[in-house]
């Protein structure tokens, strides 16, 4: 093999693995939860784990939400924070709060590498 097919190979092995950790390095994707519970995240999208569609607030590394009508809690507020790039600690806070939110470890529910 020349070196410039091994050069161009290696640059191609480096961009797709630059580009996979580059996706596993944000929030977006399908989360689960311990319990079975799942959502969705894309950009200020999320599919809740009651199945609805809303928008919520948005970063890199964290979303929330108001917790719609119908769904356990509603009216208070879902925090997903990223721990890593396989693991998100869901926060439920209750619209009227006696103490902390309890909260649970979500893991991808598609494994990225």
């Amino acid at each position: 093999m020349s070196t410039q097919i091994k050069s161009a190979l290696a640059a191609v092995i480096i961009w797709f693995g630059l580009s996979s950790a580059a996706q596993a390095d944000q929030i977006d994707g399908t989360w689960c939860a311990p319990s079975g519970q799942s959502m969705t995240i894309e950009g200020s999208n999320v599919r809740t784990p009651g199945g609805k569609s809303i928008t919520g607030r948005y970063s890199r590394h964290r979303f929330d939400y108001e917790i719609p009508v119908g769904e356990p809690h509603a009216g208070g507020r879902i925090i997903a924070e990223q721990l890593n790039d396989q693991e998100i600690r869901v926060t439920v806070i209750k619209q009227v709060q006696t103490e902390p939110g309890a909260h649970d470890t979500w893991t991808r529910c598609d494994v990225v590498s």
